[in-house]
Parts: C-alpha cells; sequence; structure tokens
C-alpha cells in the first residue's frame, strides 16, 4: 500500500479483536512514528506503551469516571455523558493496545509534533494490517499527577494523543469529507 492509498483507507477503528498485537509490530509503529518531522528536530515525544485487554477495560472505567465527575456543560465531552455512564462502553473499543504519545518539552511545536508521529503510527498501523482510534476520553485521565505517577509517566511530560491499536474486527467504512476551504494568496504581477 503506497501512502496516498493509506492516506486515503486509513478510518478510525471502533471495534477490535481480543488478539494481542506481537511486541516487534510495536517496535516497528515506534520506529515509524518518530521518523515524523519535528519543530528544531526536538522530537519532543515518548512514548507509552500500556498492553492488555483487562488492562484497558480498567483504565476505561478511570477514566470514564474521572470525565463524568469533572465534565462542565462548557466540555466538549460533556453531550457524551450518558454513552460514558454505560458500563458496557469501552473507551478504548476492546484494542488490546494503547500507545500515548506524550510531549517531553514544553517548548513550542511539541504538542504539534506528537500528533505528526501519531499520524505516521495509524497509517504505518493501516499498513500492517492493523486499526487504530485516537482516544481523546483518555486524555484529561492521563494527565492527572497521580494517573502520571502511577503509569510512570514523568510528571513535565503531558499525554497529547492516546493511540488505540489492534486487529479490526471489520472494515471501517468510509467516510465523507467537506470540501475544504481554500484560500490562495499569489504573487502580484
Amino acid at each position: 500500500m503506497d501512502v496516498i492509498e493509506a492516506i486515503y483507507h486509513r478510518r478510525s477503528v471502533r471495534a477490535f479483536t481480543t488478539d494481542a498485537v506481537p511486541s516487534e509490530v510495536i517496535d516497528d509503529l515506534v520506529s515509524v512514528a518518530v521518523q515524523a518531522p519535528s519543530a528544531m528536530n526536538l522530537q519532543p515525544w515518548a512514548f507509552l506503551i500500556i498492553e492488555g485487554q483487562v488492562t484497558l477495560l480498567q483504565f476505561s472505567e478511570h477514566a470514564k469516571r474521572h470525565l463524568l465527575e469533572t465534565t462542565t456543560p462548557e466540555s466538549p465531552f460533556f453531550h457524551y455523558r450518558d454513552q460514558l455512564s454505560k458500563r458496557a462502553f469501552d473507551i478504548f473499543y476492546g484494542a488490546s493496545l494503547l500507545v500515548v504519545i506524550a510531549a517531553t518539552s514544553d517548548a513550542a511545536q511539541s504538542a504539534e509534533d506528537c500528533c505528526l508521529a501519531a499520524q505516521n503510527l495509524m497509517l504505518a498501523a493501516l499498513g500492517m494490517g492493523l486499526g487504530s482510534c485516537c482516544i481523546g476520553f483518555s486524555r484529561p485521565w492521563l494527565n492527572l499527577a497521580e494517573t502520571k505517577a502511577e503509569l510512570g509517566i514523568p510528571a513535565p511530560y503531558t499525554p497529547i494523543i492516546p493511540v488505540a491499536v489492534g486487529y479490526p474486527k471489520s472494515a471501517a467504512p468510509p467516510v465523507s469529507r467537506r470540501r475544504p476551504e481554500i484560500r490562495r494568496i499569489r504573487d502580484k504581477r
């Protein structure tokens, strides 16, 4: 699969099989992720690898509870309260792997650089027969001081983009895209 084909076919997967992703595949995903560009070549990222559906189900419960306790009507998560309240709802969709990309610096562009690394990881996952989905529901919980301490994330690091990875149960359907707004500035002749 070439890069353009991967970009057009990558979709967020929200149903994974129980199969574990092999360690060497995880290592390959991280190796591809760090090929992303970064401002001033700071490479301001660290990767927290969380493996196992049981652990991820526990983390899902912690993250849901935190969101339900702290979300205000102004929050973008507020209208998901009913879904988050359901015991059966797993924010990681049954994935056996979560890769949390954390910014190791608060330098300008660090968060964006982590997102570039995540895009590389997700495209590589597709090329390896895996599915992926960014899990914004987990970020507020992952950024708590006590969660960082429990998971061994250094206090100054900021979890930016958690990505669930696994073998998809089925192909994700295509999603239509709006026509992009484009504004051009050209040389005056």
